[in-house]
């Protein structure tokens, strides 16, 4: 037979070559029946029974995870227990009992629809592969109403590669064992559960492959790039000794990476980036110290607005960001404000539906036009910082008359928390993203109001480039070496460096390491990028002087469309890893 290759997202690095083991899990569907007045009673006590029960089960399996992967990696667990004790899900659950007269079971689903309904109406995909995590909770707590207790997956009795539409927190925590080669699931994505943990244990994986589990069988042999999110089917023998060498260079180069964790990013003639995470969760906050962060460098607070029908309380607020702060055990941590619209509706906050949200009521905006929510959130951070060091940042700021304004309400906060009885921290060095051209275009006057910049390259390269990356038939124009998206952080930058201020970047092309010199000799001071990929760029950063980046970045800026530029990197960077390589072998 002859291969066939299969495209996915890359969620965890390395090889692996094996025979499928298919993972497959009952789902329990509840029957909907109406009950009478008086057995509401009874229903309330069903549903909190089955809650306890799945508390019990969790616990257990948190015990297990630390016990085979330590403390910080079964916190990922830990989440689910948040989800069993939100009063969201209690308070809705008993309602619909109460008021829709139906049985527990049916009332806990129609709560955890509910939930799952506004999680997926999200932008940010880290939010959507939530979801895995309510339909996990939801799984365990219906199977508790029904007496069967926790089921446990088929383990493999070989060395196998684990295929599967997708999998839950839980099934993933109980395949820790020696036999497991790779994860391979048709949905999820690289900040997914199995993700985390697939890097936690050194496992490659390989997500959102679509329809690969029904098109496998059993027992077939494939080859796993967990580096590049491929996947192999009938691999040929050269595929296969080509892996296996593969595996071992990884192997040495994450040795070498490892001791890259204490060490700062400077170049070998000086020039020092300093390298933060970005966090949408705080479970991400242990992988990210782990792979040697410097602080986090955009902390996103949307997820504590929506995974509640209310709004969250000051106090909720201070605490969660308190903990992150505490966490981070006197690293920076920069608080992006909440950056909801109409790409991110939930009702409760007042943000609709709109024809073009990424051109609507979003982000700043949104804050602006809620001042009292708005003042809130920067209440709870400013106490926060009596914690740690933090930092303020506002989304999608267009001209000088919004940071005003927003800076205003700031100045607004602080002088009410002088008025009360609670300790806090002022004032705050105070940020804003880059995301737009017209905030590119006016860079030199809102860096003279602000005390840092932080390219927001995601959206940046959409505004700028007209298109949505989103959109299948215009995505190709997603093009970060684009001569406007080059030429728009080199202003950037400038402007901030002119009035004395730093720039950092918090968007995806963080995360590339082929554009690690790019962004050095862009002059950028601060890189905020996902753990995982944190220490390659480090490595790049350590190996490159700023003037053999600079040298990059004036070559790249002399070339006309993205098309050259992307094919002149490739080569550039093809050759540079030649003589590294070289380098290395001749040491030895």
């Amino acid at each position: 037979m002859k291969p066939i290759q299969y495209q996915g997202i890359a969620a965890s690095s390395g090889y692996a070559v094996g025979p499928i083991h298919k993972l497959r899990v009952r789902t329990v569907v509840p029957v909907r029946r109406s009950i009478p007045p008086e057995e509401i009673p009874l229903e309330k006590k069903r549903f909190q029974d089955a809650v306890a029960q799945a508390r019990d089960e969790i616990q257990e399996l948190i015990q297990h995870l630390e016990r085979d992967l330590g403390p910080e990696e079964a916190e990922i667990l830990s989440s689910q227990l948040f989800i069993l004790e939100d009063e969201m899900v209690w308070d809705a659950t008993l309602a619909a009992i109460q008021l829709d007269r139906i049985n527990a079971e049916a009332a806990f689903a129609k709560t955890v629809g509910d939930v799952t309904a506004r999680f997926l109406e999200i932008e940010e995909v880290t939010f959507r592969e939530r979801v895995n995590d309510l339909r996990d909770v939801e799984q365990r707590v219906l199977r508790a109403f029904l007496g069967t207790g926790p089921v446990e997956p088929d383990l493999p009795e070989e060395p196998s590669i684990i295929l599967a539409r997708n999998l839950t927190p839980s099934d993933t925590a109980t395949l820790t064992g020696g036999e497991v080669l790779a994860f391979v699931t048709d949905e999820g994505g690289a900040t997914s559960h199995v993700a985390i943990l697939a890097r936690s244990l050194g496992v490659p994986a390989v997500v959102g492959l679509k329809d690969a589990s029904k098109r496998l069988k059993p027992g077939r042999t494939v080859a796993v790039d967990g580096t590049e999110g491929l996947l192999i089917a009938n691999p040929d023998l050269e595929t296969r000794d080509r892996f296996t060498l593969l595996q071992r260079r990884l192997v040495d180069i994450n040795e070498k990476l490892a001791g890259l964790k204490d060490l700062e990013a400077i170049t070998p003639d000086g020039h020092r980036v300093r390298m933060m995470a970005n966090i949408e969760l705080p479970i991400e906050v242990d992988e990210a110290l782990a792979r040697g962060a410097e602080g986090i460098g955009l902390l996103r607070t949307e997820y504590l607005f929506f995974q509640r029908k209310r709004i969250p309380s000051l106090e909720d607020q201070v605490t969660v960001y308190s903990e992150m702060v505490r966490r981070m055990k006197g690293r920076p941590v920069i608080f992006r404000t909440l950056d909801v619209g109409g790409d991110k509706v939930t009702d409760y906050l007042g943000a609709k539906r709109e024809y073009n949200p990424f051109l609507g009521w979003r982000g700043i905006r949104f804050s602006l036009a809620n001042r009292n929510l708005f003042k809130t959130q920067i209440k709870a951070v400013h106490r926060a910082a009596a914690a740690g060091p933090a930092k303020l940042m506002f989304p999608m700021i267009t001209g000088v008359a919004e940071l005003r304004t927003a800076r205003e309400i700031c100045e607004e906060a602080v002088h009410e928390l002088e008025q009360e009885d609670v300790e806090y921290a002022a004032p705050l060095d105070t940020g804003i993203m880059i995301e737009t051209p017209s905030a590119v275009l006016t860079a030199d006057l809102l860096a003279r109001e602000c005390d840092f910049f932080s390219i927001g390259s995601n959206d940046l390269i959409q505004y700028t480039l007209a298109m949505d990356r989103g959109n299948s038939r215009v995505s190709y124009l997603y093009q970060p070496l684009h001569p406007a998206i080059l030429r728009a952080i080199r202003d950037t930058v400038n402007a901030a460096h002119d009035a004395g201020i730093w720039a950092g970047l918090c968007g995806e092309m963080g995360s590339e390491t082929r554009l690690a010199e790019v962004l050095l000799g862009l002059g950028l001071d601060e890189i905020s990028l996902h753990g995982a990929a944190l220490p390659k760029v480090k490595q790049v950063i350590r190996w490159t002087t700023l003037s053999e980046a600079r040298q990059v970045v004036d070559e790249l800026l002399s070339l006309s469309t993205a098309e050259e530029a992307n094919r002149w990197l490739e080569d550039y960077v093809t050759a540079r890893k030649k003589e590294r390589w070289e380098g290395a072998q001749n040491e030895q």
